[in-house]
């Protein structure tokens, strides 16, 4: 025979069953829920396994756009054709200032250095003018200017000028046997009763020069110019030297001339030639190099 379940055990039973219930409820909806969880997991790991290529992309064709190759092609035309261009153009512009004024560079380019010059004067590197058998060299360029002799002042006369008598203070000097006399920076020579003044005879030796000379340095050695002569220091007096080559003056006196030397004027005065140039705007006149043309078919001609 069944035995009857009372009413308490029924309903313990009917609560066991819905809790049996919920819990695979709960269980079941966990379950979807996964589920649902890894199908959107596999959706985002799909659609970023489709996009990183694409983000990947720029980082691949970055090099190409950077061309480094382009970059350097243009760098290196632009260096070739200027380089050139530049070289050329400055040749041209070293060349124009000879041009019209009678000179240009001689072909060797260490220079031509006279005899018993110095290594270390500097030599020419202009073409000289032949003319009349002679070569005359110079530093500077030919500047045609008029010529105005310069006066020293009262006391000095220019070359031929007669005096009856001498001052005072005049001294004697003797040389090579013939006695001249010596006064404010002019030499006189004893002629018909009188004084005439001569040129300064080189070797004579002076105590003292007029203010109002002009220093010069040529190859490192001072000279002193005044009147037309030219002046070295020597102890305690002052020595008559020829004018020295290169030497820059910008005054001659009286008695100084005009002589033609080919299609160019020069001056002269006691038998040496002065190159009429220009320095810093201001007229000037250079002692030039003057030598017998023995080599005349070994140097250039001077360019018209």
């Amino acid at each position: 025979m069944k035995r009857k379940m009372n009413k308490p055990q029924k309903t313990a039973k009917l609560i066991l069953a819905m809790v049996f219930l919920l819990a695979f409820a709960s269980q079941l909806a966990t379950a979807q829920d996964r589920r649902g969880e890894d199908k959107r997991q596999r959706k985002e790991d799909k659609h970023a396994h489709n996009v990183k290529p694409q983000q990947q992309r720029p980082a691949i064709n970055q090099p190409q756009m950077n061309r480094p190759q382009v970059v350097n092609r243009t760098t290196t035309r632009v260096v070739n054709r200027t380089t050139p261009r530049i070289v050329n153009r400055t040749t041209i512009v070293n060349r124009t200032p000879n041009r019209g004024r009678g000179v240009r560079p001689i072909g060797n380019r260490s220079g031509y250095r006279p005899q018993g010059w110095a290594p270390t004067r500097r030599p020419y590197t202009r073409a000289p003018i032949i003319y009349g058998g002679r070569r005359f060299y110079a530093y500077h360029s030919y500047y045609p200017h008029p010529f105005t002799a310069f006066r020293y002042g009262p006391t000095w006369h220019p070359l031929g000028f007669f005096l009856t008598a001498l001052v005072g203070t005049a001294i004697v000097i003797d040389l090579e046997n013939r006695s001249y006399h010596y006064s404010a920076g002019v030499f006189y020579a004893p002629y018909n009763n009188g004084y005439q003044v001569v040129p300064a005879p080189y070797g004579a030796y002076v105590p003292s020069i007029p203010q109002g000379y002009q220093q010069v340095s040529v190859g490192g050695q001072s000279y002193y110019y005044y009147g037309g002569a030219f002046f070295v220091l020597n102890g305690n007096n002052y020595e008559v030297v020829q004018a020295p080559s290169g030497a820059v003056v910008y005054n001659l006196p009286e008695g100084a001339t005009q002589e033609q030397v080919d299609n160019y004027m020069y001056m002269q005065y006691n038998g040496t030639y002065y190159q009429p140039i220009q320095i810093n705007g201001q007229n000037a006149y250079e002692v030039v190099e003057l030598e017998p043309d023995t080599q005349q078919q070994q140097l250039p001609q001077p360019q018209q």
